[in-house]
C-alpha cells in the first residue's frame, strides 16, 4: 500500500510540474501523461492493497468470493501501465504536452 501512495504522488508531481525521478526521465517525451499513468496504477496498487489487506481481515476468503475486485486493481493497474508506455511516444506535431513549453 505505501507504493501505491508514493506512485500516486509521483505521478501528481509529475502530472503538475514535468518532473520525474532521474530513471525515469530518460525516454519520456510527454511527462503529462507519463504522471496520468503513473497516478492510475498507483490507484490500482492502492485499492489492491485495501481490498486485499484492509477489507478481508475479518473474511479471509473476501477476495475469492469477489474476483472482481482483484479484476478491478489489475485493470487499473495495467491501464496506468499503458499510459507510462504511451508517454514514451512522440506527441503528435504542433502540441506540447511539456508543462514549460
Amino acid at each position: 500500500m505505501p507504493l501505491g501512495v508514493v506512485a500516486i504522488v509521483l505521478g501528481v508531481i509529475a502530472f503538475r510540474t514535468g518532473w520525474m525521478l532521474p530513471p525515469s526521465r530518460r525516454g519520456v517525451r510527454q511527462p503529462r501523461l507519463y504522471g496520468v499513468g503513473a497516478a492510475v496504477a498507483g490507484v490500482g496498487l492502492l485499492y489492491l492493497g485495501v481490498t486485499y489487506f484492509v477489507l478481508s481481515d475479518d473474511r479471509p476468503d473476501a477476495l475469492s468470493s469477489n474476483p472482481w475486485a482483484a479484476l478491478a486493481g489489475n485493470g487499473l493497474e495495467l491501464f496506468g501501465i499503458a499510459l507510462i508506455a504511451a508517454s514514451h511516444l512522440r506527441p503528435r506535431r504542433g502540441r506540447s504536452t511539456h508543462p514549460g513549453a
